[in-house]
């Protein structure tokens, strides 16, 4: 769908447009950088503005950590300000959650766009076996919430593969004004990482959108309620499978329009042959689209 390709275009340019850095190699640390973008961008790259969800999320648990003095032990008022970010990034992701779903996954979220476009490379190809989506929840419990909390790092970060690409690599490669620290043996483990993912985008659709990303994983919790829906008229609907060789994340839209993993793309109504699927906003008790009942009253 050419136009869900123009956004993805837009959202990279608009979540990464610092381009002062190439020349006074000053990274922007302005009032935007507490602003969180609907996807995955990591903050640490020298073009971004904005903050990433994840990394916010990390950052701000980390501060409520035991051994950074989180917990009962400390003051109201400082105890206000660890927890008022917190609450920020859990609305925020909460809010785009429940009212687009996974839309923001499939139309604007640059990793996600760079999953789209290796995978269009003409190799053999490899399906995803469907257990393996449930691992994202996992780098959602485990690496972007728990350990942040008990250790008081940004654990998912560190090991994240769209911050080796945005963040890590570009400020190798061109590096700041202010020196960098010296690489270890994390920083290699985190190109590594990276290259396994980069490799497997080429042969699988989006793997790390299903088995990995915990932001992708948090708006998938929400999917039962988000207000952005799929709907399939089955009277129409003559199971040809297109919409599913197609979808981008490999699930058949006609046997669950509301399935977590879906990302909202459209790109099976775009392909339905007898116009089945449709899409829209509309209220969960209702089951309409919004622009169905304005018509019908």
């Amino acid at each position: 769908m050419r136009s869900r390709r123009w956004t993805q275009i837009a959202g990279t340019l608009l979540a990464n447009p610092w381009f002062v850095y190439l020349g006074t190699r000053t990274i922007y640390q302005g009032n935007l950088k507490g602003v969180c973008l609907p996807g995955l961008n990591c903050y640490a790259c020298p073009l971004a503005l904005f903050s990433c969800p994840i990394g916010s999320l990390q950052h701000s648990i980390a501060t409520l950590s035991p051994g950074k003095g989180g917990g009962a032990g400390i003051v109201h008022q400082a105890w206000t300000a660890r927890v008022s970010p917190l609450l920020y990034v859990v609305g925020f992701v909460g809010l785009v959650g429940v009212v687009f779903g996974r839309l923001p996954c499939g139309w604007i979220c640059p990793f996600g766009f760079l999953q789209d476009l290796l995978y269009k490379i003409p190799t053999p190809k490899l399906r995803l076996p469907a257990w393996a989506r449930f691992f994202k929840y996992a780098a959602l419990g485990v690496l972007a919430l728990m350990i942040p909390y008990l250790s008081g790092t940004s654990s998912y970060c560190r090991v994240c593969p769209a911050g080796a690409l945005e963040g890590a690599l570009p400020l190798k490669l061109l590096p700041p004004g202010a020196p960098l620290p010296a690489t270890g043996w994390f920083f290699w483990l985190k190109i590594g990482i990276l290259v396994v993912f980069l490799t497997w985008m080429i042969v699988t659709k989006r793997p790390f959108c299903r088995t990995a990303c915990p932001l992708g994983a948090a708006y998938a919790l929400l999917a039962p309620v988000s207000l952005y829906r799929m709907e399939v008229d089955q009277e129409k609907c003559t199971d040809c499978g297109k919409c599913g060789a197609v979808c981008p994340v490999d699930i058949s839209i006609n046997e669950n329009p509301d399935s977590p993993e879906c990302i909202h793309c459209l790109d099976c109504k775009k392909a339905c042959p007898v116009g089945a699927i449709t899409s829209g906003f509309r209220l969960p008790k209702l089951g309409l689209s919004e622009d169905r009942s304005t018509a019908e009253q």
